[in-house]
């Protein structure tokens, strides 16, 4: 049996079905290339090496290469990585018109900027971030609770100029953060809310709806669940009173008598709790009103038992 794909192969397999559009695809390549190329010279022939882990981002970019730049030469092959665990890193080769590619890109290996020509536009910023994510981005499974998306680099002015560019998202603000972990600078978020901002500002509309309706229903659950709790405790709190105020009246009805207290409203309230021991001060106004014909409130009732601990406190004195 196949194993499930991953949320972040969910996303990337997404934004690789996108329609085609020039104008942002470029975008796409010059943040693809710039994070994942090297350029290799052997026998006096230059050759640029893209990598990736996913074979369908790797098609994709395989893809937009051939369409925008068709006169290039282009191969594909792939190495198994034996390290913490065994991948496959796939590598589109670009055999020739290298420089036309890279001048035309606007990538240069030894400058952190982020191309003007290339972010001018909504359009462009976001089809660079998408190519940033499509090479080294993560999202957590949102049925996890740990929610964190982030992407990364190893230059930490390249880090800093990819926060710029997000700040000049127009309609959205997204709290990226950054840190270093070991030799690599990563742009990550933590809010579930911007999480699922980004995602459909990436038009990874599918997981996006998915991760919303993960989040929603955990989110009710919880909500569920403390309300239960709440419950719980105000009633065991209830219970607590409760007892404590039924002993107040047993000592009142074995120093005096309940018949003879002539506060009609207190002589009616012991009654109703020693019958009624779980029943919350506004239940018992509720029923005391109705007994007496008349209005009495949850404040009242609350004076009435402080009268009645009062009471109760003066016989046990007694004795």
């Amino acid at each position: 049996m196949d194993n499930p794909i991953s949320f972040t192969q969910q996303i990337k397999e997404e934004l690789t079905n996108l329609p085609f559009n020039e104008t942002k695809d470029r975008s796409v390549l010059s943040a693809f290339i710039r994070s994942s190329g090297s350029v290799v010279i052997s026998h006096n022939q230059t050759k640029l090496v893209l990598k990736t882990e996913n074979n369908k981002v790797a098609k994709y970019i395989y893809v937009l290469l051939k369409t925008i730049f068709p006169m290039a030469e282009l191969s594909f092959s792939y190495r198994c990585m034996m390290q913490f665990y065994k991948s496959t890193q796939y590598l589109i080769n670009i055999n020739t018109n290298v420089e036309d590619i890279l001048s035309s890109l606007k990538i240069d290996f030894l400058d952190s900027k982020i191309p003007y020509d290339l972010t001018d536009k909504e359009l462009k910023i976001k089809g660079y971030l998408e190519g940033l994510f499509l090479y080294n981005g993560t999202c957590s499974n949102p049925k996890s609770s740990n929610y964190h998306l982030e992407m990364y680099t190893s230059d930490e002015a390249f880090t800093d100029a990819i926060l710029k560019l997000i700040h000049k998202i127009k309609d959205l603000e997204f709290d990226f953060k950054t840190i270093k972990r070991r030799s690599n600078y990563i742009v990550y978020l933590k809010k579930s809310d911007q999480i699922s901002d980004f995602l459909a500002y990436l038009e990874a509309n599918d997981c996006c709806l998915l991760f919303e309706n993960v989040r929603v229903n955990r989110d009710f659950a919880n909500v569920s669940n403390r309300l239960i709790n709440m419950d719980t405790y105000n009633l065991k709190k209830t219970l607590k009173i409760s007892n404590e105020q039924i002993e107040d009246i047993k000592q009142i009805d074995k120093s005096l008598g309940l018949k003879n207290i002539s506060n009609e409203k207190l002589r009616e309230l012991c009654y109703l709790r020693l019958e009624n021991k779980d029943l919350t001060y506004k239940e018992l106004a509720a029923l005391l009103s109705k007994k007496l014909n008349k209005e009495v409130s949850k404040s009242n009732v609350n004076h009435l038992f402080i009268k009645i601990k009062d009471m109760a406190k003066g016989y046990r004195h007694e004795y």
